[in-house]
């Protein structure tokens, strides 16, 4: 259109150069064609408008569209990334799935193992249980033997003190010792107060001691002593041994002549060999001459005892 709007023009131009060349235009064919020219002008005019107007509705309709497809590259970029987010989530979410299942499997496994340990330990305490009872049982009949043991030894502790209580007397007077060894009571006399060196015969002044030991004695019929001789190593081991063992025997005779019976008592001889001092001085020797009565446990009691 404005190609020809431009002709139009020239040629309009082309006229008036040939008016003033004396070209014979009429007025009216000029007139004509010049309201020609100009409707077409007028037309290209508002065909210019129009299309302007096309133009510019078209432009907008480009910036609409323009402005639409970078929403919807947005848009697209914002659904990739959210699908991409989506698509990691489902991932991780796969992985917990997985991790879930082994976790519940291992749930399973530990679950079994937990009602096998149930049983188990309802078991051992039940078993326990039994063990306690018997426990308790054997605790009772224990506590009653005890019980037992406790009164026999009460006894036999009662008959020592006894025997300790007839012999006070003796023992505040110097005449004799009284202790508790190796096991038994023991009534220790010195040889020297009863014999002379080397002999098993008693000397005059041991028999009233002996008589005060015999009267004691009698009055626990119900006890049995051993009467056992004891030396120094000084001389040969056999003739302690004999010497130690006629001196016992000498003892019981005069205890059974005052009075004490027979049946409780008896002789034994050790010679040097059950020494309660060192035989390298004469004090460690003569505390080792010496003559002793133990006091034997009843058989029945230590049966008893071991019951």
């Amino acid at each position: 259109m404005r190609k020809q709007f431009k002709i139009l023009l020239g040629l309009a131009a082309l006229g008036a150069l040939t008016t003033g060349c004396n070209f014979a235009v009429s007025r009216e064919a000029y007139d004509k064609d010049l309201s020609a020219m100009r409707g077409q002008q007028e037309q290209l005019e508002a065909q210019k408008v129009a299309l302007d107007k096309k133009l510019q509705d078209a432009e907008a309709r480009y910036a609409a569209k323009n402005d639409e497809l970078s929403t919807c590259i947005r848009e697209k970029m914002a659904a990739s990334d959210a699908f991409k987010n989506c698509d990691q989530k489902l991932e991780k979410m796969s992985k917990i799935g997985g991790n879930c299942s082994r976790d519940l499997a291992q749930c399973q496994i530990d679950a079994d193992a937990l009602k096998k340990a149930k049983l188990e330990l309802t078991a051992a305490r039940d078993a326990l249980q039994k063990e306690n009872a018997k426990l308790k049982a054997d605790g009772e009949r224990q506590g009653a033997d005890l019980k037992i043991v406790q009164d026999r030894l009460q006894k036999i502790e009662s008959n020592i003190s006894a025997v300790r209580q007839k012999l006070q007397k003796l023992v505040d007077s110097g005449k004799l010792k009284v202790n508790v060894a190796r096991g038994f009571l023991i009534i220790e006399l010195q040889s020297d107060i009863l014999f002379d060196t080397g002999k098993s015969d008693l000397k005059p002044e041991a028999k009233p001691v002996l008589a005060e030991l015999a009267a004691a004695l009698q009055g626990l019929s119900d006890r049995r002593f051993q009467v056992a001789g004891h030396t120094d190593t000084t001389g040969a081991d056999a003739l302690n041994w004999r010497l130690s063992v006629a001196r016992a025997v000498s003892v019981v005779e005069t205890l059974v002549a005052d009075g004490v019976p027979a049946k409780n008592l008896s002789a034994g001889g050790y010679g040097p060999h059950m020494p309660v001092a060192s035989n390298d001085t004469d004090d460690g020797k003569k505390r080792n001459r010496r003559v002793e009565l133990l006091l034997l446990p009843d058989l029945g009691e230590l049966l008893n005892l071991a019951k």
